[in-house]
């Protein structure tokens, strides 16, 4: 970490010796593990938390964290060899730029050039991603091909959002769209209505760019919003995947749900030598009836 942090955050280390930037700020409280540069809890003052994080999950260094907002890159799934998910979400990132003022705080953070050994011979990038934390959560992840060929690039901003109960809850804003099932690799399905879940979930929805805002039976509602994104994930693993999944409490299924901001299936992008490529979440608590 080489940025001086300012008044009201604060690099903390668990027991296991996992650091992460503690934010203690008058509009919000959040807290970004400094390997992953994820971040995995977000509460904006007054307001209940904007992401799930597993409760059993002891937050150990060199793991993936289950919850928060992973970092998938420079590819989605298991699309190419390597890790699931790409090398982002388990690798130290650098922490380059903190400032706040009286609405928010802003993190930029690097990944470490000596991280991309890990990919091809062939591969140069810069990598770095910005949070903008206050009344809502921003995340911008911007990728820069430093090398000499064009390079393919998929990715997500693996968002776990909270709900009461996930039997309970509703996503809108994706009527009519088409989507990849990747449970059974069908392809080019309409969604006919509101997303209900009560089953494993695990679709790519694509040619799609507005809000999708996540209903509650409470009335509390989630809106997630995009840029550089045509792609947004809908993920929850239901009882069985659950039950095989890492730091995955047993009934945790019913407690989250991912919409995921990403460049995935049809809208994975190709990036020429010198060509950037931000991907945007945004999240925020809206006024709804459930």
């Amino acid at each position: 970490m080489t940025a001086t942090l300012p008044e009201g955050l604060a690099l903390t280390r668990n027991a296991h010796g996992r650091e992460f930037i503690q934010i203690n700020h008058p509009a919000v409280t959040a807290t970004i593990a400094l390997e992953g540069a994820q971040v995995i809890d977000c509460v904006p003052a007054g307001k209940q938390p904007l992401l799930w994080m597993s409760p059993i999950d002891p937050r150990m260094p060199g793991t993936a964290l289950r919850g928060g907002i992973p970092l998938c890159w420079p590819w989605f799934g298991n699309s190419r060899p390597g890790p699931a998910h790409g090398i982002a979400r388990t690798s130290p990132w650098q922490l380059i730029d903190a400032q706040r003022d009286d609405q928010q705080v802003r993190l930029r953070l690097e990944l470490a050039a000596e991280q991309m050994k890990a990919l091809l011979p062939d591969e140069r990038w810069h990598l770095q991603v910005e949070f903008v934390i206050g009344k809502q959560l921003s995340v911008s992840l911007t990728s820069t091909n430093l090398g000499k060929q064009a390079q393919p690039l998929s990715q997500a901003l693996h968002s776990y959002l909270p709900v009461a109960d996930i039997t309970q809850a509703s996503i809108t804003g994706l009527e009519g769209c088409r989507y990849i099932d990747q449970l059974t690799s069908q392809e080019h399905r309409a969604q006919p209505g509101p997303i209900l879940i009560d089953q494993e979930v695990d679709r790519i929805y694509y040619d799609h760019t507005a809000p999708v805002i996540l209903h509650q039976h409470n009335g509390r509602c989630l809106e997630v919003t995009r840029e550089g994104s045509h792609s947004l994930v809908v993920w929850n693993p239901w009882q069985a995947k659950a039950a095989r999944l890492s730091q995955f409490p047993q009934d945790g299924f019913r407690q989250m749900v991912c919409l995921e901001a990403s460049n995935a299936g049809p809208d994975a992008r190709v990036l020429e030598p010198g060509q950037s490529h931000t991907l945007v979440t945004r999240i925020r608590q809206v006024p709804g009836t459930g």
